[in-house]
């Protein structure tokens, strides 16, 4: 870009002009625009420079051009090109995409791994994902919902899915219609999975090793050959999780207050087979079938040791005693995912997608307690106590895509689906002289759930001018649910039905592709199987869980206003944001009546608006460095019932409110400029937050990975987690009748290193698909402009 014809575009009056159309004079002042380019090709020394095209927010005006034939050589041998990615993230009108395969991260690693350095996002201990501190966020793989990440099971599912086989992560924070709103209302996280396209035959083994026993084993590849694609990984891995902690915990009983101090530690060795194979076919010049599998098994043996101290308002202890527990649990999760794609033309496709899901665990404990004080109730020494957990879904969608006229993409689609999720928990108490396993009625539970969904949805893509491009959308969605309360002998039914409505707006200008977007859309959050589960849950002996089936959804409202530009060497995506949700669902202590054990009750309560703004920053001076960082700010504004006293000593309900801001920071540092050698640090930092009713405190940590390619086929990577040792998690609750404080540390610092070994090679035009006809074009996985119809998700290039 030639600096003299740069026109300075102060950030107020950016965000102010883009909507009274001021901009349009300061376009006036540059050159003509030229066509945003995310992945251009090189070009042979000596060719012309094309022509300019003119743009809309990332989209060319004229219909979408087959790729260009690749430069010959002498004697008419094609020449391989080869294709530059753009260092930006993709930014497209509804998401923003990150390119996860430039991550220095060992074959052991995890997905939680990798998407806790994706700007916005944060992953805590148990693997939860949250958006800018909303925790009601959702996990999707390759655009649609999974039983895999979702559930009470989803953290270690997150925990155990493979790094290695992600291609990019998308985040979704204002979710158009596309996107079902049956598993939450809250922005989305989508993994996409890598999609090798390459003709030949390539693949990569991997062994490593780290401390306290953690090693694994890895073989990813693919065949490409005429119109078949196979690719997949297969590996093994032993993980080892530690967590310390300890609670505090008074309840108001009366004029008394009793009181509860537990201390825990645990150590979890874990072994896990992931199985992660795809193959395609493509049939012909319009049509491609596909079929993939997603597999993870873990065993996991736990020793916990725990000690618990109990006072009922008096100096002596009421209850004193060492518990020891010994815990075996396996969890299974899948995926299997049909496809068919059919496209008509160049501008026309349908998608069919047909796939079922799964999260089961299994998990049975052997409770040995040592008593220094025994309650007068008298001792329990020896229990055993087991907990079965699935949740199942599948869904069949239809996606379908026309590009009308060069200004208008119209796409719909349709989906219906069923979801089961079931629990089966016991408690037996063993008779210390017979041996004799007596049931514990009130700490068991048997419930289903069975959900039916249907939606159908409208988004169209339109270009307003050559500057705005739109997205509207409308979603309908109609869910019906049957619940079995077995242990009650009884059940429930209940239907929703919502029409939810979405809105994308941008403005594009200039030669780098910067935009202006503004974002609105309507979503609903419906309570999960573990919150409309009335049965009371044995969690520990002082923690219980309640839901109630008499919750309500939670209605949410997001807007945002989002800004994309690039200055030399810094590329720039600040936005404005505002969620608005009524009526929360959250969970709420409450004392268990003659004991010092609370109940953590799911119930509706008040609203809650968040408001922030979010900076990433991406500066890449030189090839060798790259810098990325991301600031926020966030205020969270929540409203609920407290309960106070009056000078009689009659209690009486106010509306009362909470208030918190929260800073965040996210810094990334890449730097190659040793030949073959990358050096990755990664820091991330969340201040005080609100969460519903518990408040956390402040958390912290640091990565460093290293990755040494010692020679053409062989790459050495090393990794230490948690550099600072500083991972802890710390967070309260205050209500009328219980305060609880909980402080927990999990993993500490870990040391990997990891061998990898390259076989193969691309054969061809890498740029090129595997058969002539429609698919044959860019692969359609890269990066494209905001509001594009071009290659890429959503887009009308090659790509399921």
């Amino acid at each position: 870009m030639n600096p003299s014809k740069l026109v300075l575009r102060p950030l107020p009056a950016l965000l102010l002009g883009a909507l009274v159309g001021q901009l349009g004079m300061a376009q006036a002042q540059q050159a003509p625009a030229t066509a945003p380019v995310a992945a251009p090709a090189a070009v042979n020394p000596g060719t012309a420079k094309p022509a300019a095209t003119p743009t809309v927010a990332g989209t060319p005006v004229d219909e979408p051009k087959k790729p260009a034939p690749a430069p010959e050589q002498a004697g008419g041998t094609p020449m391989q090109t080869v294709t530059v990615v753009a260092e930006r993230p993709a930014e497209q009108i509804d998401r923003s995409t990150y390119d996860v395969k430039s991550e220095v991260v060992t074959p052991n690693a995890s997905a939680a791994d990798v998407i806790a350095n994706v700007p916005n996002v944060t992953v805590d201990q148990d693997g939860k994902v949250a958006i800018r501190g909303n925790q009601n966020a959702q996990v999707f793989v390759n655009g649609k919902r999974s039983a895999m990440f979702s559930g009470q099971n989803a953290g270690d599912a997150l925990n155990s899915y493979p790094a290695e086989a992600l291609e990019s992560i998308e985040v979704i924070t204002t979710p158009g219609a596309e996107f079902g709103s049956e598993g939450g209302s809250g922005p989305i996280l989508n993994l996409v999975t890598r999609r090798v396209r390459a003709p030949g035959k390539q693949g990569t083994a991997s062994v490593n090793m780290g401390t306290q026993g953690r090693y694994g084993t890895s073989l990813s590849g693919s065949y490409v050959v005429g119109r078949l694609q196979v690719e997949g990984q297969v590996g093994v891995m032993r993980n080892v999780f530690e967590r310390t902690g300890y609670s505090d915990t008074e309840t108001q009983v009366g004029s008394n207050v009793w009181t509860t101090h537990r201390e825990n530690t645990s150590r979890t060795p874990s072994k896990t087979l992931s199985l992660n194979p795809t193959i395609s076919y493509n049939i012909g010049e319009t049509d491609r079938i596909s079929a993939g599998l997603n597999f993870n098994r873990s065993l996991r043996d736990t020793g916990s040791n725990e000690y618990y101290q109990t006072y009922h308002g008096g100096a002596a202890p009421y209850e004193e005693y060492f518990r020891s527990i010994d815990r075996g649990s396996q969890a299974t999760v899948y995926q299997l995912a049909l496809g068919w794609e059919r496209k008509y033309s160049a501008t026309e496709k349908l998608n069919i997608d047909l796939r079922t899901s799964g999260n089961e665990s299994k998990t049975d404990s052997w409770n040995r307690n040592a008593y220094v004080v025994a309650p007068p109730a008298g001792a329990r020494p020896e229990s055993t106590n087991g907990n079965d957990k699935s949740e199942r879904l599948t869904e069949l969608s239809l996606d379908y895509n026309k590009r009308i006229s060069p200004a208008f993409n119209f796409k719909a689609g349709a989906k219906v689906g069923r979801r089961t999720g079931e629990s089966d928990a016991d408690y037996f108490n063993i008779d210390p002289l017979t041996g004799e396993e007596v049931v514990d009625f009130n700490r068991a539970s048997a419930f289903r759930m069975t959900e039916n969904t249907y939606a159908v949805y409208f988004s169209p893509n339109v270009r307003l001018s050559e500057h705005w491009t739109m997205l509207p959308g409308l979603r309908y969605e109609m869910v019906e649910r049957d619940m079995d309360y077995i242990n009650q002998g009884n059940s429930a039914s209940d239907s929703t039905k919502k029409l939810l409505p979405s809105l994308h707006l941008q403005y594009g200008w200039g030669e780098r592709g910067a935009t202006v977007t503004g974002a609105y859309s309507r979503r609903i959050s419906r309570p999960q199987p573990e919150d409309i589960n009335p049965n009371v849950q044995y969690v520990d002996d002082q923690n219980y869980s309640q839901g109630d089936p008499r919750l309500a959804p939670t209605h949410g409202d997001k807007y945002e206003l989002k800004y994309t530009d690039t200055w030399g060497a810094v590329n720039s995506n600040l936005s404005l944001f505002r969620e608005k949700d009524s009526p929360l669902l959250g969970r709420f202590l409450t004392p268990v009546p003659g004991s010092t054990a609370v109940v953590s009750e799911a119930v509706n309560f008040g609203a809650k608006t968040n408001d922030g703004i979010s900076w990433n920053l991406q500066y890449k001076p030189s090839r060798e460095v790259r810098l990325d960082a991301t600031m926020g700010v966030r205020r969270v504004t929540q409203s609920y019932l407290a309960t106070l006293t009056n000078e009689n000593g009659v209690n009486y309900s106010v509306e009362s409110e909470r208030r918190q801001t929260t800073p965040t920071l996210q810094l990334r540092l890449n730097y190659s400029g040793f030949e073959g050698h990358t050096i990755q640090v990664n820091g991330n930092y969340t201040g005080r937050q609100l969460n519903g009713l518990f408040e956390s405190e402040p958390n912290w940590q640091a990565h460093l990975s290293w990755s040494w390619r010692f020679a053409p086929q062989w790459t050495l990577r090393t990794s230490v987690r948690d550099l600072f040792d500083s991972n802890v998690n710390e967070n309260r609750q205050i209500t009328e009748t219980v305060r609880q404080y909980n402080y927990s540390e999990q993993q500490g610092r870990t040391f990997m290193v990891a061998l990898s070994y390259s076989f193969g090679g691309v054969s061809g035009d890498p740029s090129l698909r595997n058969n002539p006809g429609m698919f044959r074009g860019p692969q359609g996985d890269g990066p494209r402009g905001p509001g594009s119809f071009g290659p890429g998700p959503g887009g009308f290039g090659p790509g399921m």
